[in-house]
């Protein structure tokens, strides 16, 4: 049986062995001989060089058996046939991991070089060792001291609750500090190189269990494993870990910049996003959205969904902020009425219900919490941002004591109060008072820059957390391993099922009782859509269980009871009520995934709700698209033409409905042969820039073939 690789023995190992240790100014070697005990490694470090005797004031071995003991991780500064030669040496000897600094393995397309990156990993797999790289800069951990990074500037390491993957050497030291500067911990930075060792699926599914990481912050150029990395992102996920990455591939330049960097061609940023994002990972487009996403994450629990709130004392502030969530894409929540009376009897009747909220002057601490009570916890929004600068000196008494709430309030948690941040509107020095106030507020994310935050905010937005990823695909298949025949999901599950995908729904709950819908409808908020929900009526409207244009609760309970009574009198089981929010504008298309008897499942787009089948403006593509392919196939519709603006209406979210494409051409392929077909219909796409909402779907599910189980 073949040994396990852990990524125990390459973050915790009991020696490190310097090969091709060398006193050389500037040779990395000295540097990492020196990193070492700076960082409070325990274990023995054994510099290895055949011709020297002595080195750094220390014994100097010449080959690994001169060794007192068995070596354990090889820190390898020697060229990239003598990495093959020490490597195997070592494995050999029980050497379990590796930091292979070394160029040379397959980058820029060198067949030579590709040959010796696949004695590499034969090498590796048979010693069973974990390593780092090849072509990388080393790597670190907090926890035991090990420090392989060449850097003597590299600033200081802990527990938690960061940390960096990056392809990247370079990179590491400078995240790091710009880490250190918001005061959060960096337990882990690895420098992964090729790739060629350890992946980065293999570093985030480790660092899923480690209970002191909350975010893993990742610079990708390529991903090795495609399945394998967004399992690790969903395991991540669903140990309410963050993953956030700066993914380089967005040009052409970038990736032939990265080809040459890394030795493998990068992947289009379009299905980058696409696959990544329904896993739960955070792409941002820079490192500084990058740091201000981790800033968040680190202090506060992820936001629930896209909803944010935002309070200053400022009117210009205010203009700024609503100009800016329109620039940007962010999402700003509605208030409901209850929201405005409440912020009403915080700030009197003068006051003006807004998101975002102008207090109009700095208010009493009393009052300041009331209005962030009032956003934070009426279900209005997901994240509450407060505009704020750290006093630079003492004497602003009612700021500190206004921040000192804020951070109780946020600590607290639990009764269903959205996350909560602070915001500077500019990216200022911190002097060494405003570092310690900054301190002492250890639930409370500081966020920088007005234009940087609300980009990230706006790839928050866009990047929702998964809800039990981690077996969703699985559950399915298994939901289908003793069928006999195809099997239709009722609405509520085959919206629950493409919502994992990534495509949006309209806010929805469904209810057991007729008594419950009133009261489900006024939460939602009025307009509504009632539904009865039956897994035996595929084509609900047709059959009369589908009520539109519900203003009041006292409707909303009538059309629930006709609802009930006309299932009765046909016969049709009513397994709950649906109560939606209902979509107003918009231009409604249809998604499909269907099964062609020769050539297996394709996508269709076109014109959908009742025209579907009065004018069959449909077009097909294969399930494996990026979003400008797909935006390629709808534009071969008539529909495009409505969408792209016709006679001066405005524009349509193309790109949002391209999107949905592309993740169900994604579940399509993550399913295969289990799914019979997807109907989405209406998906009704919005103006530019507000996205595209599932208004119906039907999921059919297939069993598996003969002799194979779920």
């Amino acid at each position: 049986m073949a040994k396990p690789i852990t990524l125990d023995a390459l973050f915790d190992p009991r020696n490190v062995v310097l090969v091709g240790a060398s006193d050389r100014p500037g040779h990395w070697s000295s540097r990492v001989w020196a990193n070492l005990p700076r960082f409070g490694f325990k274990g023995s470090v054994f510099p290895l060089n055949p011709k020297r005797r002595e080195i750094f004031g220390s014994r100097c071995y010449a080959t690994l058996e001169d060794l007192p003991e068995p070596p354990d991780h090889l820190a390898l500064f020697v060229p990239a046939d003598a990495t093959l030669e020490m490597l195997d040496a070592g494995g050999r000897l029980g050497a379990r991991s590796a930091t292979l600094y070394a160029a040379g393995f397959g980058e820029g397309g060198d067949r030579d070089g590709a040959a010796r990156a696949e004695r590499l990993r034969e090498i590796l797999l048979r010693h069973a060792i974990a390593a780092a790289g090849p072509n990388c800069m080393g790597l670190a951990c907090g926890r035991s001291g090990l420090v392989t990074i060449a850097d003597e500037t590299l600033q200081p390491l802990g527990l938690g609750p960061v940390a960096v993957l990056t392809q990247s050497g370079m990179l590491t030291s400078t995240i790091n500090r710009a880490l250190n500067d918001r005061g959060l911990g960096v337990s882990h930075i690895v420098s992964c190189g090729n790739q060629t060792g350890l992946t980065f699926a293999n570093y985030i599914d480790a660092l899923a269990d480690d209970a002191d990481v909350r975010v893993v912050l990742c610079y990708v150029e390529m991903i090795r494993d495609a399945t394998r990395f967004l399992a690790a992102c969903r395991k991540a996920a669903s140990r309410g870990k963050s993953v956030i990455a700066v993914k380089i591939g967005g040009s052409a330049e970038a990736r032939a910049a990265a080809l040459a960097h890394t030795g493998a061609m990068v992947g289009s940023l379009d299905a980058f996003d696409a696959a990544a994002t329904g896993s739960g990972v955070i792409r941002v487009d820079s490192l500084e959205e990058a740091v201000e996403a981790a800033e968040l994450l680190s202090r506060a629990r992820r936001p629930a969904g896209s909803r944010y709130a935002f309070m200053t004392n400022s009117g210009a502030m205010k203009s700024l902020m609503t100009e800016a969530a329109v620039r940007h894409g962010v999402s700003l929540a509605a208030l409901s009425p209850a929201t405005e009376q409440a912020i009403h009897k915080a700030l009197g009747e003068d006051a003006e219900p807004s998101n975002p909220l102008d207090t109009k002057k700095t208010i009493p601490t009393d009052s300041y919490i009331a209005c962030v009570d009032a956003l934070g916890r009426s279900g209005d929004a997901d994240l509450v941002v407060v505009i704020e600068e750290l006093p630079r000196e003492a004497g602003v008494a009612r700021k500190i004591r206004n921040f000192d709430a804020l951070d109780k309030w946020a600590r607290e948690g639990g009764d269903g109060r959205a996350a909560v941040a602070v915001l500077s509107p500019l990216t200022l020095g911190e002097n060494d008072y405003m570092k310690e106030i900054r301190g002492s507020l250890t639930a409370l994310p500081m966020l920088r820059g007005l234009d940087t935050a609300f980009r990230m905010l706006a790839r928050l937005g866009a990047s929702p957390l998964p809800d039990n990823v981690n077996n969703d695909v699985t559950t399915s298949r298994a939901g289908v391993a003793g069928l006999g025949e195809p099997k239709s999901l009722s609405e509520p599950e085959s919206k629950h099922f493409i919502a994992k995908a990534g495509i949006r729904l309209p806010r929805e709950v469904v209810v057991a009782t007729v008594g419950e819908t009133a009261g489900a409808a006024a939460r939602i908020g009025f307009p509504v859509v009632i539904k009865a929900v039956s897994a035996g009526v595929a084509h609900k409207s047709d059959a009369g269980l589908v009520i539109v244009s519900v203003t009041t609760e006292t409707a909303a309970h009538e059309a629930a009871a006709t609802l009930k009574e006309r299932c009765d009198r046909n016969g049709v089981q009513l397994e709950g009520i649906l109560v939606a929010e209902q979509i107003r504008g918009g231009t409604e298309m249809v998604l499909g995934l269907h099964r062609d008897p020769e050539m297996g499942p394709v996508l269709m787009v076109g014109l959908g709700g009742v025209w579907l089948e009065v004018m069959r403006d449909v077009a097909f593509a294969p399930l494996d698209l990026d979003q400008e392919r797909a935006i390629a196939v709808i534009r071969r519709t008539k529909a495009w033409r409505l969408l792209d603006g016709f006679r001066g209406a405005k524009r349509g979210d193309i790109k949002a409905l391209a999107d949905a494409m592309v993740a169900l051409g994604r579940l399509g392929l993550e399913l295969g042969d289990r799914l019979e077909t997807i109907d989405i219909n209406p998906i009704v796409v919005l103006d530019e820039g507000c996205g595209a909402v599932a208004l119906d779907a039907l999921v059919v599910m297939r069993p598996p073939p003969p002799g194979v189980r779920g």
